[in-house]
């Protein structure tokens, strides 16, 4: 197995961290929703405006890379309230241990920020993933994308006991 790296993002990364967006969605998260709600969730007519969406706001955030090789296996960033946006991995690269290491990397920036929780919505695929690591259940929820109902997971991780 290839050693993984957890590096900083930078800006020229953003074409490869959108096209991993758009195959994972489209290839791991088609078990868990419909055709319509993957055409939501990452329409592909909508690539470029992603593309120029996020740009700013991984660089905003604290955005962690993970590379295998010459290629992104992964990303992950957190935004300064310990909101964490994103977290997805290659669809080739499932299993490997590469989203532990994106989520450790975070929750160990979140420890040096002194938050006191990190919290994310997580889709269906990936809300098993976060309870593994201590994230505890808000609520379910509904969010509408482009007409259609996608079901996602207010969940949140206390770092600093209450």
């Amino acid at each position: 197995m290839s050693e993984i790296h957890i590096m900083p993002f930078q800006q020229k990364d953003t074409a490869e961290i959108v096209d991993l967006f758009y195959d994972t969605v489209r290839a791991v998260n088609r078990a868990d929703y419909s055709e319509e709600a993957i055409a939501a969730w990452a329409p592909e007519e909508g690539k470029e405006n992603i593309l120029n969406e996020w740009s700013p706001s991984l660089l905003e955030n604290q955005t962690f890379v993970a590379r295998m090789k010459d290629q992104i296996a992964g990303f992950a960033d957190i935004r300064a309230d310990g909101y964490v946006d994103r977290l997805y991995v290659h669809k080739d690269k499932q299993r490997k241990g590469i989203a532990s290491d994106l989520l450790m990397e975070i929750e160990k920036w979140a420890r040096k920020e002194d938050l006191p929780l990190i919290w994310t919505f997580s889709s269906i695929t990936a809300k098993v993933f976060f309870e593994r690591f201590g994230f505890e259940l808000i609520r379910e929820e509904n969010v509408e994308r482009k007409g259609i109902l996608l079901t996602r997971f207010k969940m949140k991780k206390m770092l600093i006991e209450e």
